[in-house]
């Protein structure tokens, strides 16, 4: 690792203990004013939105720093069932965009309550019951990811439907995740892997990003040895796919 960047990633990492501490401090508000001092409704909004954003902003420390240390090539594999792997990025997307759903997917009880919560949003689930439960060899912080930052873009683009797809099979996990958005032109399939690329209001196609979630996935399945793969077309959305190998 170069000095250039162990300085970027020291500077990153210092950066989760001020935004830990306004996340906590947020949130410290928010409970002890529905305890002892109510707030106003314009007062309550704003304290939600400092506590959306401080968790976006954690989210994106650890990103940075899970794809520096992919490209270093440090792991932390560990056995772990399905459910463990996919459950979280769903509660981090919700509680950004519905804290109530994603409380609800916090509290699940099996395959059929996550199956059902999920057609509830939108997101149709295609996967074998018996699967929920297995035990998958994997960096779980690491698959965690990708799958947010599919997650992510597809809610960013979807019209009405997601559809995730899940399995496994001869010692390798598969994951695809596809909108019903207006889908990318084929000159601009190869870009939305590049860091910081967007596609733009013209195209109505506007993200509201930083532009790294795509490219920063794909450098986290390549380095675990696996590959992702792009199906879009014009206006029949598109379809992000993703196989890692799963073995010790």
């Amino acid at each position: 690792m170069n000095k250039k960047r162990i300085k970027t990633e020291l500077l990153v990492h210092d950066l989760k203990n001020p935004i830990a501490v306004i996340e906590a401090s947020a949130d410290m508000l928010i409970r002890n004013a529905e305890r002892e001092n109510p707030l106003t409704e314009r007062q309550t909004r704003a304290l939600a939105r400092v506590l959306r954003n401080s968790r976006i902003a954690m989210s994106l420390v650890n990103d940075i720093l899970e794809v520096g240390r992919s490209g270093e090539g440090i792991f932390n594999k560990g056995t772990y069932r399905c459910f463990e792997y996919i459950v979280f990025p769903f509660v981090e997307i919700f509680d950004l965009i519905d804290p109530e759903t994603a409380e609800r997917i916090s509290r699940i009880e099996g395959y059929k309550d996550f199956a059902e919560i999920l057609a509830s949003q939108g997101v149709r689930l295609e996967m074998d019951a018996k699967l929920w439960e297995k035990e998958i060899f994997l960096d779980i912080r690491k698959v965690r990811q990708i799958i947010r930052n599919l997650l992510s873009n597809a809610f960013k683009y979807r019209k009405k439907e997601i559809v995730i797809e899940i399995s496994f099979d001869n010692d390798n996990f598969f994951i695809s995740i596809t909108d019903d958005g207006k889908g990318i032109e084929k000159g601009y399939q190869e870009k939305v892997f590049e860091r910081y690329f967007q596609l733009g209001d013209e195209r109505d196609h506007c993200v509201r990003g930083h532009g790294l979630g795509l490219a920063g996935a794909l450098v986290l399945v390549e380095d675990m040895g696996g590959r992702m793969t792009l199906e879009s077309e014009m206006n029949r959305g598109t379809k992000f796919s993703v196989s890692l190998p799963s073995g010790k």
